[in-house]
């Protein structure tokens, strides 16, 4: 049995921010919090987001203290400035980092500190209207119900859960991302869709949506790194995130994204970047309980099979051509990023304890871990 749905509307199109305000007094909103990080407040989005909110006359509290995978001391600062300033609405300009501190924030505004008590839990006071304005094309935060907090007392990545009431997308607030992080996020949107195709439970509707999302970051992420002013193929990026954050909302990610929680809090490095190297190697796993739907994966990544492949031949198309992709994407590999091979093996335990490990298409035993991230180092050069 799967089910799905969308957790919130989504107003998407070029200069599609200046209807921010209006959105916002139509839920409600005459005070906002506006949640955001340094890079982005110096963007046109940013800007351009304040000036539509005081355009409807809607005062602006900004908390601009939003640093990448954030901190569960952040999100208790921002859920104390939000119950003193009183605001009835959050705005969140920015990445996956600032649209998860938004959600994290909303959970305090009704509900007592810290956010630690919240992680997991759904069985809290609702908070206000949150608003997303996201200014790269890769989480899909926007339309999903998780957000991740990195836990400082147990040095790990964990979630709390929280929707947006809107979402809006303007492929506008993507053109000033360095082609480092569109391309980093870009891969996290193909994670969030190849892991959702392969789901221990299949669902239908992710299924279409990853598929398509697949498609958009393969025949536009090319076009982007060459031309970041080209708004057709930014607004394909901006979608595929969006599909891609919608089907793995229902289908749920698995392995790849508790190797990537687990390995990005030991190293803290860049979420997108793991993910890259993990797909291709849990490809490898899926095709053991799910070569139909790795063989789904691979056509959309443009894949002709013959139909004579094995199973594993299924699979290790899929993944050399993950592997091609992600390389050509700019991922270096850990031997690049100056891991050791041991330590990346040391992380097993980690990943077991990972909250997405739940959601394995097949359980696996700590050596098979380790030998996954083995492959993980070894076979991308």
């Amino acid at each position: 049995m799967s089910k799905y749905a969308q957790t919130c509307p989504i107003i998407y199109g070029n200069g599609s921010t200046e209807q921010l305000g209006a959105e916002a007094k139509n839920l409600g909103c005459s005070k906002v919090l506006l949640v955001t990080d340094q890079g982005v407040k110096k963007t046109a989005a940013f800007k351009n987001s304040v000036k539509s909110l005081k355009e409807s006359q809607i005062e602006v509290v900004i908390f601009d203290k939003v640093i990448p995978d954030p901190p569960d001391y952040l999100i208790n600062e921002g859920g104390e400035l939000a119950k003193k300033e009183e605001v009835d609405g959050i705005v969140a300009v920015g990445g996956g980092s600032p649209m998860d501190a938004a959600k994290g924030i909303n959970i305090l505004i009704n509900n007592p500190l810290p956010i630690n008590q919240y992680f997991g839990d759904p069985t809290y006071q609702p908070g206000v209207p949150v608003i997303m304005v996201p200014t790269t094309a890769g989480t899909g935060s926007e339309s999903t119900s998780i957000a991740v907090v990195t836990d400082t007392t147990n040095d790990a990545k964990n979630s709390v859960i929280g929707n947006a009431a809107l979402g809006i997308l303007d492929p506008e607030n993507t053109t000033s991302l360095s082609a480092e992080i569109t391309a980093q996020t870009a891969i996290d949107t193909l994670s969030h869709a190849a892991e959702s195709i392969t789901a221990k439970v299949p669902n239908p509707r992710s299924e279409l949506m990853a598929v398509d999302a697949i498609e958009k970051v393969v025949n536009n992420l090319e076009t982007v790194l060459n031309d970041s002013e080209n708004l057709e193929a930014r607004g394909d990026l901006l979608l595929a995130s969006n599909f891609a954050g919608i089907a793995f909302n229902d289908a749920l990610v698995h392995l790849g994204h508790a190797l990537a929680h687990s390995i990005g809090a030991k190293f803290h490095l860049t979420h997108g970047v793991i993910c890259g190297l993990a797909l291709p190697e849990v490809m490898i796993y899926a095709a053991e309980i799910k070569p139909d739907k790795v063989k789904t994966v691979g056509e959309a990544f443009g894949i002709n099979f013959s139909g004579e492949e094995s199973d594993s031949q299924i699979a290790e198309k899929t993944a050399a051509e993950i592997r091609k992709f992600v390389k050509k994407a700019g991922i270096k590999s850990f031997a690049e990023l100056e891991i050791r091979k041991e330590e990346l093996v040391d992380t097993a335990d980690m990943v077991m304890a990972d909250a997405c490990y739940n959601f394995v298409p097949r359980e696996l035993t700590a050596a098979e871990i380790k030998n996954i991230l083995a492959d993980m180092y070894d076979n991308y050069k």
